[in-house]
């Protein structure tokens, strides 16, 4: 019960880690979709959690500056919130997640899917989130892009132009040696590149029958966004793509030009298994009812217009799924982070919580730099400037390390749930900790069970309750804590499938693959 009043995004927690992105099926083409599991609406109810699948995009689900953004992410999250579950993500590959959706890794897949023949026959796809169409993505010589970060070349891209992979890649453009399209006629005779899969595979193909001469499509195992910049440094001349993700690049690669349209404007929808008209339906009337509101349209216009940005977030540097960067203290946390045992990542998310990655921050409290360490604890820890960096990172992660061996090594055996009662520790002190757990004992909980003690920790707010014989610290504003640790671990999950750890990325197992 008290759980959703502080957290909807939940984290699975895997052996004390969170689990990550899935892998890639090596051959999707060898690979027959598995029937779907059965589980509708009424499952996910009684389950009390929503399980999404999606892709990294620039839209639909990235991190940037160490918290997790997205269109269809933010709309999710609203839905799960509005039946009052709790909501996970999980990343798979795009030429994956509709596998993965029918052998139950997820429950709703959203990835700016388009619905197409072949896929609405085996999946149930929701009314539209919006339309777009196809459009052709060239670019021009005239504009200057020295100063634009350069995209990675793909390496079916590298090897087609003669390039060596890891080599330099031009940041300029080239003087596009092709004819320019300016009606679908025009791609006749021209090589086209998509992402390996994409619809816009087979509207090249109708395309084709319609006009004189082959297109000849090259598929690439990159994404969409991937390509345009490849176009727009001159590696390719041509891709096809969602028009409202090309005019977003085109905001950033001022060469680039989004036209003609070469197909009917079309629906992105959700996906969900055939078998679950429930969720489908769920699905249909709550994005009908909530499809011209004006939450959904500020974060259509977020996601999809506002071009200055995006353009901000590619300058950064801190666009995590394209540049391994969480913040501009990766370093110093990889270094300190082993100081407490933990995963570099989950003391990036706490420092995120705390400071938002500005060393410069102060509470009101009088809590200083990227961990908030209050004036006292920086005296104890021999911490004279809590606003450099590396001392303050330093510092936090011995006191982490002091709070796990004075209060809760021997208490909890448990070492992921013993995470969760070092950081309310931290957020609260140990003591308001030590008096919910004397609580949760003499209620019958279990006091080495974070959710058992949370609960009990929640009402030290209550007179009734902090006024008890038990408690010795007197009144607390539990939620704080409680959401401190639920936030936290929510957004390490998110950290978790971005970037790796210092073992290399985590992962879900591969579902078993079937041969046709």
């Amino acid at each position: 019960m008290f759980r959703k009043s502080f957290a909807v995004v939940a984290v699975l927690i895997v052996g004390g880690l969170v689990a990550a992105a899935v892998g890639s099926i090596a051959d999707p083409e060898s690979v027959v979709i598995p029937d779907p599991i059965e589980r509708d609406l009424g499952d996910i109810l009684e389950r009390d959690t929503l399980v999404a699948l999606t892709s990294y995009t620039s839209t639909s689900y990235f991190l940037y500056r160490g918290q997790a953004f997205g269109f269809e992410y933010e709309l999710l999250r609203d839905f799960a919130e509005d039946q009052d579950i709790v909501f996970e993500i999980k990343v798979v590959p795009p030429d994956s997640i509709l596998y993965y959706l029918n052998a139950g890794l997820g429950d709703i897949a959203a990835a700016r899917l388009q619905p197409v023949d072949e896929d609405t026959s085996r999946f149930g796809f929701t009314v539209n989130l919006y339309e777009t169409q196809p459009v052709v993505v060239q670019a021009t010589p005239s504009a200057d892009t020295a100063d634009v970060v350069a995209p990675e070349v793909p390496e079916a891209i590298a090897e087609r132009r003669g390039q060596v992979q890891g080599g330099d890649v031009p940041t300029e453009p080239v003087t596009i040696k092709a004819r320019p399209v300016r009606r679908p006629a025009d791609l006749a005779g021209q090589e086209v590149f998509l992402p390996e899969d994409d619809p816009y595979v087979d509207r090249l193909v109708e395309l084709q029958d319609r006009i004189t001469g082959d297109i000849r499509v090259v598929e690439v195992d990159t994404t969409s966004e991937a390509l345009i910049r490849n176009v727009a440094v001159g590696n390719i001349e041509l891709t096809v793509a969602q028009e409202n993700v090309a005019q977003l690049e085109e905001g950033y690669y001022e060469n680039l030009v989004v036209q003609p349209a070469v197909g009917s404007p079309h629906g992105v929808a959700w996906a969900v298994r055939d078998n679950a008209p429930a969720l489908r339906a769920a699905l249909d009337e709550w994005i009908v009812e909530n499809r011209e509101t004006q939450r959904w349209n500020q974060l259509y216009r977020k996601y999809y217009v506002d071009r200055r940005g995006y353009r901000e977030r590619i300058e950064t540097g801190f666009l995590t799924g394209e540049t391994g960067n969480l913040s501009g203290y990766d370093d110093l946390l990889k270094r300190y982070a082993p100081t407490v045992g933990w995963d570099w990542r989950l003391l990036a998310s706490q420092m995120y919580q705390e400071s938002r990655f500005e060393p410069r921050a102060q509470s009101w409290a009088g809590a200083m730099g990227l961990l908030q360490i209050m004036p006292a604890t920086a005296q104890d820890l021999g911490l004279e400037d809590p606003y450099d960096p590396e001392a303050n990172v330093e510092a936090a992660a011995r006191y982490l390390k002091w709070l796990e061996e004075n209060y809760w090594a021997d208490e909890i055996a448990d070492p992921a749930e013993r995470i969760k009662f070092i950081l309310a520790s931290y957020n609260a002190g140990a003591g308001h900790v030590l008096d919910a757990m004397r609580l949760t004992e003499a209620e019958g909980g279990d006091r080495a069970v974070w959710d058992d003690v949370a609960y009990w920790l929640l009402q030290k707010s209550d007179p009734d309750v902090y006024n008890r014989p038990e408690v010795r610290h007197g009144y607390a504003r539990g939620l704080e804590p409680v959401h401190y640790v639920s936030i936290i671990l929510e957004r390490f999950a998110h950290y978790q499938q971005f970037v790796e750890g210092e073992e290399g990325a985590d992962a879900v197992p591969s579902q078993e693959r079937v041969e046709s």
